[in-house]
């Protein structure tokens, strides 16, 4: 195991050396200390969950260059600096990617394939879950949901999932159901994740109904639909003058 996080160590070190050293050839000291401040962050917070996890005996790594204070190896801290220069690159150049698949054809991809596989579980009659589709739900959700709402959005589907959990705690341990394989903190954020989907549908919905409401719509609306039996009339009342002239012509 120790070899694979090395060698994936290595792998990252050297792709952040390479964008470090481009910043460095054009002497902007200013982003080597942003691009080097994001890779201590992620260092920082990866060393904190790694202590905390192998301290209290959730996991243990047996094999190290050198172990920090006897626990967390070294590479995982140089992998997570190497990881927060990549990802502060990757984000700081995404507009420049020219990606030919749109973000929704990616988004509708990921839904039904996850879909195909939980139904795919559930015929299976093994152990599934609805959290890898609540997940490409709710962010295409909040990819969707306009800018003023997004804030909100983001308080309620918050106060959904502590809501869903407190009630499944109530309910569960009064007895009124339970679930087979126990109840599990991702319950509540599959409640969540998909509120942020399905508000995402109300508001296109309700920018539907203001396409709707449009002038041009109603008139449209209003020319096929109220009026459309007048219209009817219309043409048929030309249609049989037509059908009169001709049959006065024929019988001339």
């Amino acid at each position: 195991m120790s070899g694979y996080l090395t060698i994936l160590t290595i792998f990252a070190l050297i792709i952040c050396s390479i964008i470090l050293y481009r910043i460095f050839r054009n002497k902007d000291f200013r982003e080597i200390l942003k691009y080097s401040l994001a890779g201590i962050f992620f260092a920082i917070i990866d060393f904190i969950i790694e202590y905390l996890g192998t301290s209290t005996g959730k996991w243990t790594y047996f094999e190290s260059i050198f172990f920090i204070f006897g626990l967390v190896p070294i590479e995982l801290l140089i992998l997570f600096f190497s990881s927060g220069v990549i990802l502060r690159f990757i984000f700081l150049n995404l507009n420049k990617i020219k990606i030919p698949v749109k973000t929704d054809a990616i988004f509708y991809i990921l839904m039904i394939f996850t879909s195909i596989l939980y139904l795919r579980e559930i015929y299976q009659y093994t152990e599934s879950s609805l959290l890898p589709l609540a997940l490409v739900f709710g962010m295409w959700g909040l990819l969707h949901i306009s800018k003023d709402n997004r804030e909100g959005v983001l308080i309620l589907a918050i106060l959904i999932t502590i809501l869903d959990y407190f009630v499944e705690i109530w309910i569960v341990s009064s007895g009124s159901y339970k679930y087979i394989t126990g109840f599990s903190i991702h319950i509540p954020l599959i409640y969540g994740l998909l509120s942020l989907g399905f508000l995402a549908i109300m508001e296109k919905m309700h920018k539907l109904d203001r396409f709707l409401d449009s002038l041009i719509i109603r008139n449209l609306l209003r020319m096929f639909g109220v009026y459309r039996e007048r219209y009817k009339n219309k043409i048929n009342r030309a249609k049989r003058k037509m059908k009169e002239v001709y049959n006065k012509r024929s019988n001339f």
